[in-house]
C-alpha cells in the first residue's frame, strides 16, 4: 500500500508540472486550431430528408408512394453543415396542390426537386445529387358520403337542474371519404367519449371526432352546446289521437283529453304548447281487444321536457261510422 500511494504522489507531481501543463495546453491549442480549420473548409457529406405531403384534396389519396424520404449530397463549410443534424432535420414539404387528371399519377423532376430545396437548405449549400432523382406518386378517387355525428357522452345535471334542450353538434353532419367497401359499412360518425357531471349551466365544449381506419373526415371535430337551467314541474291537458283508423271510421276517446305532468326549464315555461307532447292509440290494436279500453303511449316530445307522465294512462272508446 505504502508503494502504491507513493507511486500516486510522484504520478501527480509529474501531471501538475510545468513542462507537462505547458504540453497540454499547446496540444489543446493546437486541436482548436485544426478543428477550426476543418469547419471552415468545404466538405460533403449526405443528409436523409423526410418527406411531407400537403395539399392533396380530401376526394384524392395516395395508394403507391415508396419515397418517405429522400438522400441528397451537398457540398458547403463545415460550420454549416452542423445545422443539418438528424435531430435539426426538418421535414421537407411537398405541395400537390395542383391540377388532379385521370391518369392518377404525379411525377416531380430533378428540377423540381432541386427548386424545392433552395428554401430548404442555407443558401451557402450546393446540391451535389439527389436519390432518387425524380418522384412518382400514384393517387386514386375515393369515394364520399355524408354522415351524421353522434354524441357519444354521459351528461347529468346538478340537483333542480335539467336538459333544456337538445345538445346542439356543430356541424350535425360530416364528409367522409375513403374506399367505397368501407363506406358502406359506416352510417355515423361517433366523437369521442366526453363525461359532464353536476351541470348547472350551458357549456359550450369542442368534442374531436374517432376517425375509423383508411377514412378521412371533412373536419376533426366539432362544437357541443350543451343547455341546462334549473326546472319547475308543470302540468297541462293534451289531446289523444288515434292513428291508422279507416277513413270511414272515427275513433271517439273518453276522455278526449289527458292529464300530463312533465319538468320543464323557467326559460320554457310559458312557451310549452299542446303540440309538445303526442299521445296516441293505435286503431291496429284496439280492434283486437273487447275491453272498451286501451292504454295511451307517448310517441314524442320536445328536447326541453323531461320525466314526462300521463296522469291516467288508460282511456275509454267507441268506433262510429262517419
Amino acid at each position: 500500500m505504502h508503494f502504491i500511494k507513493l507511486y500516486l504522489a510522484k504520478l501527480k507531481a509529474f501531471l501538475v508540472s510545468k513542462d507537462v501543463l505547458s504540453f497540454l495546453v499547446f496540444l489543446l491549442l493546437a486541436f482548436a486550431f485544426w478543428f477550426i480549420n476543418m469547419l471552415d473548409k468545404e466538405r460533403s457529406t449526405e443528409l436523409t430528408i423526410p418527406l411531407r405531403y400537403s395539399g392533396m384534396p380530401q376526394q384524392f389519396d395516395i395508394t403507391k408512394s415508396n419515397v418517405k424520404s429522400i438522400k441528397i449530397i451537398v457540398k458547403d463549410k463545415g460550420l454549416n453543415l452542423f445545422a443539418y443534424s438528424d435531430k435539426k432535420l426538418q421535414s421537407l414539404t411537398i405541395d400537390l396542390n395542383r391540377n388532379f387528371n385521370q391518369r392518377g399519377k404525379i411525377i416531380f423532376n430533378n428540377d423540381e426537386i432541386r427548386t424545392r430545396l433552395i428554401k430548404y437548405l442555407l443558401p451557402s449549400t450546393s446540391v451535389i445529387e439527389i436519390k432518387p432523382d425524380s418522384l412518382v406518386l400514384i393517387y386514386e378517387h375515393l369515394a364520399t358520403k355524408e354522415l351524421p355525428v353522434v354524441l357519444y357522452a354521459k351528461i347529468e345535471t346538478a340537483q333542480q337542474y335539467m336538459l333544456s334542450d337538445d345538445v346542439l353538434i356543430e356541424p350535425a353532419t360530416v364528409k367522409v371519404y375513403g374506399p367505397k367497401r368501407l363506406l358502406n359499412k359506416l352510417h355515423e360518425i361517433k366523437t369521442e367519449y366526453i363525461e359532464l357531471l353536476e351541470l348547472d349551466k350551458d357549456k359550450q365544449l369542442v368534442a374531436k371526432l374517432i376517425k375509423p381506419e383508411e377514412i378521412r373526415l371533412s373536419v376533426e371535430d366539432v362544437k357541443l352546446s350543451v343547455f341546462a337551467e334549473m326546472f319547475t314541474e308543470k302540468e297541462m291537458l293534451f289531446p289523444v289521437h288515434v292513428i291508422n283508423c279507416p277513413p270511414e271510421l272515427i275513433v271517439r276517446t273518453f276522455p278526449a283529453q289527458v292529464k300530463v305532468k312533465f319538468n320543464v326549464g323557467l326559460t320554457h315555461y310559458k312557451m310549452v304548447t299542446v303540440n309538445d307532447v303526442k299521445l296516441i292509440i293505435n286503431y291496429n290494436d284496439i280492434i283486437k281487444n273487447t275491453s272498451g279500453k286501451h292504454k295511451i303511449k307517448l310517441e314524442s316530445k320536445v328536447g326541453y321536457l323531461s320525466n314526462v307522465r300521463i296522469e291516467n294512462d288508460e282511456v275509454e272508446y267507441i268506433i262510429e261510422r262517419k
